[in-house]
């Protein structure tokens, strides 16, 4: 992994201190130690005025204390394993007093859990990855880039007309991250972020409309500030003028930040309804609807056959890591094939209890496109077609798949033109959905997502006017 020429300053939290006071605690049966420090630069904007800027740093360690213990309920075996997590800072680490009664209490709460027995990485034999996770931009000084880009932002505004700029957040951030076992794994890794968020205000004749936007990187050349300020004030100008859509139940398009959304679900919301039924703890939990061999829309696809691969070894991909959580190196895995579901992603714990191979976390999302232009996905020969491009929320049921989503922003595409729409919903089953869908051939990547920039699905229902 490149690594920045600008070192981050030593770690205040000793991580021998923590490993020996680990391996000496009473009924710590394993560890796993995690060191965090980051660095951001942060800047606001309100209007065209700067409102604040920040420089702020964090360190903390994370701890998950793993006790073994003989099972409430005797039928479960000879002994089960409970794990807990802490968070220490560096007076935490700083107080031998404190730090002690930390990891003791830590010990207790793990002894009320009864798993079934599971064992914790060792060093991978071939060692880790090399993934390129650092903007070299993002190297040395972490303000500067940020006027330089805030300038950009606002010059780009500036030539959208009956646009202005509400407010502005832009935050750089550079990290450091080192981990350990009680089994002798240890790994370090530096990483680099960028985060942009805006409003954009449209006024037209006394009513005005605005478009919210977000997005994150690793690298400050992937944010195409001017592209996205270009796209975003047509967006809040076709708000201006959007109507609500009328009920309709066929063909739907969804493209751009929608798209990615289909799979890309903020971890924060578990992750989505693709990555939950993927996991190997879905299926040990008996909720997983993937079989492998089976086809994920429970039928065979009728249009464009999905491909689904989860990739940690993207350069600069925004879930890109040399190793996960627990230390488990990067690999890229086909989830599924051609519609079918051919691969679970499993963590240690789940991949011992199903006996399968642990693949390490779920990551950046690569869909293969299709070879359908964008512009024959619009096609109206056949009837109207609604595409959406932005959804307020787009938050599908995890077990089952089914959504109803407000749509936000999209469009009526018939033989007299092109209409803006917002209001009404947009409903289906996520995974049903793709038993009759058409991938474009133009691609579009959020940092996390890369896939097609659209997808035309044949049987979806919208409910408006």
């Amino acid at each position: 992994m490149t690594l920045p020429t600008h070192a981050l300053h030593a770690s205040a939290l000793d991580p021998e201190l923590l490993a020996a006071v680990a391996s000496t605690t009473p009924g710590a049966s394993d560890w796993r130690i995690e060191i965090l420090h980051e660095e951001e630069a942060q800047l606001y904007v309100i209007g065209d005025h700067v409102e604040a800027r920040r420089t702020v740093a964090n360190e903390r360690a994370r701890l998950a204390v793993y006790n073994d213990h003989a099972p409430k309920d005797p039928d479960a075996g000879s002994v089960a394993r409970g794990v807990t997590g802490l968070t220490l800072l560096a007076a935490d680490v700083a107080d031998p007093t404190h730090l002690a009664a930390r990891l003791r209490e830590a010990v207790t709460v793990a002894g009320l859990t009864d798993n079934p027995p599971f064992p914790l990485p060792t060093m991978p034999a071939d060692g880790y990855p090399s993934v390129v996770t650092v903007d070299p931009v993002l190297a040395g000084d972490l303000a500067a880039p940020l006027d330089e880009t805030m300038a950009r932002l606002e010059a780009a505004v500036a030539e959208q007309d009956g646009v202005r700029l509400s407010s502005a957040e832009l935050y750089a951030t550079r990290a450091s991250r080192s981990l350990r076992n009680s089994h002798g794994l240890t790994a370090a890794g530096r990483g680099t972020g960028v985060m942009l968020d805006f409003v954009l205000i449209a006024s037209e004749s006394g009513r005005e409309a605005e478009m919210h936007g977000e997005f994150e990187r690793r690298r400050l050349a992937d944010l195409n500030v001017e592209a996205l300020i270009k796209l975003y004030a047509s967006y809040a100008r076709h708000s201006l003028r959007a109507t609500a859509p009328t009920t309709h139940r066929g063909p739907v398009v969804i493209s751009g930040a929608a798209v990615a959304e289909l799979f890309n679900q903020r971890l924060e919301f578990g992750g989505g309804p693709f990555r939950l039924h993927a996991s190997a703890e879905a299926a040990y939990q008996h909720i997983s609807q993937f079989e492998p061999g089976a086809f994920i829309s429970r039928e065979e696809p009728r249009g464009d056959r999905l491909t689904v691969l989860s990739d940690p070894l993207r350069p600069f991909g925004t879930q890109s890591y040399a190793f996960d959580a627990e230390g488990l190196p990067a690999r890229r895995l086909t989830i599924i094939e051609n519609g079918v579901f051919t691969h679970r992603w499993a963590d240690t714990r789940y991949a011992a209890y199903l006996g399968i191979e642990a693949t390490g976390a779920f990551a950046n999302i690569t869909i293969v496109p299709g070879t359908t232009p964008l512009r024959a996905l619009r096609d109206v020969s056949a009837g109207p077609i609604y595409e959406v491009s932005a959804f307020s929320f787009f938050n599908p049921d995890p077990i089952s798949g089914d959504f109803v989503v407000e749509i936000k922003l999209g469009y009526r595409h018939d033989e007299r033109g092109t209409q803006p729409i917002k209001g009404g919903s947009l409903s289906g089953n996520l995974f049903a959905a793709f038993g009759d869908a058409h991938f474009s051939a133009e691609t579009y990547t959020d940092g996390a997502y890369l896939g097609p920039a659209a997808i035309r699905f044949g049987d979806l229902s919208i409910s408006g006017s």
